[in-house]
C-alpha cells in the first residue's frame, strides 16, 4: 500500500489533474500508518503521497516538489537523523510530527516545538476532518500546533544557550528560527521568518512565492502580517529592524 518514488510516474499518468507536489510520509509500516497514507491519497488526489521507512534514505527528487513531510510516531536519535536529512535534501519543506497523543508528548519534542524547529504537530486522536484540514493548512505554508500542547511548553527559545544550539545539527539547519530569536521577533512564525529573510535580500513577492511553493497572494498576506507584527510600514523598515540597524539608506532602492 505504501507508495514509493517509482510509483509517482504511474499516479501522474493516471491523474485527472496535474500533480501539484509530493506529500512525504516517514513511517515504519503498521495498520494505522497504511490507512493514513490511503486517506491522504484520497483527500489530496492532485498530490503524490510517498511513504518511506524511517531507515530509508531520503532522496532529493520524489518526482515533484515536496510540499509537506510527516514523520510518523518517531522520537529520539531516529527523529533527529530524519529531520537533519530532510533539512539537507528539502530545506524549504514544512515538517509536522504525527504523534500518538499530546499527553504522551516527550520533553525533547517540546523543545522542537518551542524553538519552531518543526512547523506542526498532528495527534492521531484528532478527528479525521480536522487532521486533513491541518495537513492542507501546512501544505499552504501555515502552522498547526494544538493549543493544549502550546500551553505546556517551556520557553526554549529564551532558555537554550548558544553552545547547545551549535551542537544541534537540527537546530543549526533552522537558521530562520534562530534569526527570529536573535532579532527579538519571536512572535513571527517560521514561514514569516523565511519570507522576511528573502524580503531583506530584495527578493520580489513573485520570486518568493516560486521559491517557497506558495501563491503570490499567500505571500502578500504573510508580508502584511510581518509588517503588522514588527510595527513597520515597508521592506526598508523591516530590513532595518531585522538587522538591528538604525540607518535605512542601504535599502532605500527597494520597492514596497
Amino acid at each position: 500500500m505504501f507508495m514509493g518514488t517509482a510509483d509517482y510516474a504511474s499516479k501522474k499518468s493516471g491523474a485527472v489533474a496535474p500533480i501539484n507536489g509530493t506529500l512525504l510520509i516517514i513511517a515504519d509500516p503498521d495498520l494505522f500508518s497504511e490507512c493514513l497514507v490511503e486517506a491522504l491519497g484520497k483527500k489530496f488526489p492532485t498530490f503524490a503521497v510517498v511513504s518511506l521507512a524511517s531507515s530509508a534514505t531520503i532522496d532529493e527528487d520524489y518526482g515533484a516538489n515536496v510540499r509537506l513531510v510527516l514523520p510518523y510516531r518517531m522520537t529520539g536519535a531516529k527523529l533527529d537523523a530524519v529531520l537533519s536529512a530532510i533539512r539537507e535534501k528539502h530545506p524549504d519543506a514544512p515538517i509536522a510530527l504525527v504523534v500518538e497523543t499530546i499527553d504522551k508528548f516527550e520533553e525533547p519534542l517540546k523543545q522542537l516545538v518551542g524553538m519552531r524547529i518543526i512547523d506542526g504537530v498532528l495527534p492521531l486522536n484528532l478527528r479525521l476532518d480536522v487532521f486533513m484540514a491541518a495537513v492542507d493548512l501546512l501544505m499552504k505554508g501555515g502552522e498547526h500546533f494544538p493549543a493544549a500542547l502550546l500551553g505546556k511548553l517551556t520557553p526554549y527559545s529564551a532558555a537554550v544557550n548558544g553552545k547547545s544550539v551549535q551542537e544541534s545539527a537540527v537546530v543549526a539547519n533552522r537558521a530562520d528560527a534562530l534569526a527570529a530569536s536573535r532579532s527579538g521577533m519571536a512572535t513571527l512564525t517560521t514561514r514569516e521568518v523565511q519570507i522576511l529573510d528573502l524580503l531583506c535580500k530584495g527578493t520580489q513577492n513573485k520570486i518568493i512565492a516560486d521559491r517557497l511553493h506558495l501563491s503570490e497572494n499567500t505571500v502578500k498576506v504573510h508580508v502584511r502580517n510581518i509588517y503588522k507584527k514588527m510595527n513597520v510600514r515597508n521592506r526598508t523598515e523591516a530590513a532595518s529592524r531585522f538587522f538591528n540597524k538604525d540607518d535605512d539608506k542601504a535599502f532605500s532602492g527597494w520597492k514596497n
